[in-house]
């Protein structure tokens, strides 16, 4: 929440919502409040990057966000979430 209301106040103060980095943030949070986190951004309207290893955790967002995979090295943008819904 502290980075959410700091990102609200740089928008009042720029006009223009930062870039939001996260790593591993679905992992720390239950099912309820990882929904209202994507929610939240999502209403922001900031660009968020959200990094994490358990794809089933960004599930709800299959509909809603560009997915990208690291391995080995190479980059991929397959809509890997598309089999979890």
């Amino acid at each position: 929440s502290i980075v959410l209301a700091n990102m609200r106040l740089q928008a009042l103060e720029r006009g223009i919502a930062p870039i939001l980095l996260f790593d591993e943030i679905a992992a720390h949070l239950d099912e309820e409040r990882r929904e209202a986190l994507f929610d939240e951004i999502f209403a922001s309207g900031a660009q968020a990057w959200m990094t994490g290893t358990d794809e089933a955790l960004f599930a709800p967002l299959a509909d809603r966000a560009s997915f990208f995979r690291v391995s080995d090295a190479q980059l991929n943008t397959r809509p890997y979430l598309n089999s979890l819904q």
